[in-house]
């Protein structure tokens, strides 16, 4: 006997079956054993409970392997283990193997676990993407150091999953370490996004924070850009874009204008 999904979910196979009460399943083998299956279709506040009843009763009246597929996110780690201690299996829909299991007696606990440890994977995907999300949303307002960014998500996700997820991130160049703090920690950004100059940069990384910033700044305007907006930009002193545009201006990567300044390098 196999037992396929299709005929689950297509009700092919759905059946009255003869316990304490006459319950309706989605599949019924007579057997011997007796092999009885249901979806949980509904997702509706103790319907999984519901199941379980049916199920178990079936199980104790006519000896049978009780099987709940389950949708993706319908069951969780709890309900598993509820359903194991009734004897009853739960495997994800999609797992033909998992039901391939259950359906021709493997230990309960083997299948179960299979199905607890699918679902643990799958959250953890969930999380990790989630979390992903939230650092580039954060990422987009301001820069940030690792210890920022998990103090900042606090609330959301744990310190381990943050720091995993930015580096993540950083691998695949969708977050750049910018600069180092005085203290030496690093301090990411998005690309292309000119952030005002934080007070705690290392004395090196502030001139090459500055100077690859105003670079940048420059190569991505039409138009001449005077020191006046580059610093209310990038929130430095006039003195200090001086000096800058003075070091750009003789590596012949600026330019002055009469309206201001402008790129000339290479892009």
């Amino acid at each position: 006997m196999v037992l396929t999904f299709q005929a689950l979910v297509g009700g092919s196979q759905a059946s009255k079956v003869n316990a304490t009460l006459p319950w309706i399943v989605a599949f019924y083998e007579p057997g011997p054993p007796p092999v009885v299956a249901d979806m949980l279709t509904s997702a509706r506040k103790g319907a999984f409970y519901e199941e379980i009843v049916k199920l178990s009763d079936i199980r104790q009246r006519l000896d049978a392997r009780s099987i709940l597929v389950s949708p993706r996110r319908r069951i969780g780690v709890d309900e598993a283990r509820l359903a194991t201690s009734f004897g009853i299996y739960v495997v994800l829909e999609g797992d033909h193997d998992g039901l391939s299991m259950a359906s021709s007696g493997a230990d309960i606990g083997e299948v179960n676990s299979r199905f607890v440890e699918t679902i643990l994977k799958n959250r953890s995907r969930r999380v990790a993407s989630e979390c992903r999300s939230a650092i580039v949303q954060l990422l987009r307002e301001k820069w940030l150091t690792p210890e920022e960014l998990v103090s900042e998500l606090r609330l959301s996700f744990d310190a381990r999953t943050v720091t995993a997820q930015l580096r993540s991130l950083a691998r695949g160049g969708a977050v750049r370490l910018l600069a180092r703090t005085v203290k030496g920690e690093g301090i990411y950004g998005l690309p292309g996004i000119q952030y005002p100059a934080r007070g705690d940069l290392s004395r090196p990384s502030r001139l090459e924070y500055l100077e690859r910033t105003v670079t940048e700044m420059l190569s991505n305007c039409d138009r001449p850009l005077t020191s006046t907006e580059m610093s209310e930009r990038i929130n430095v002193s006039q003195h200090q874009i001086r000096s800058i545009m003075r070091k750009l201006a003789g590596a012949q990567k600026a330019a002055r204008t009469g309206d201001g300044w402008v790129f000339s390098g290479k892009k």
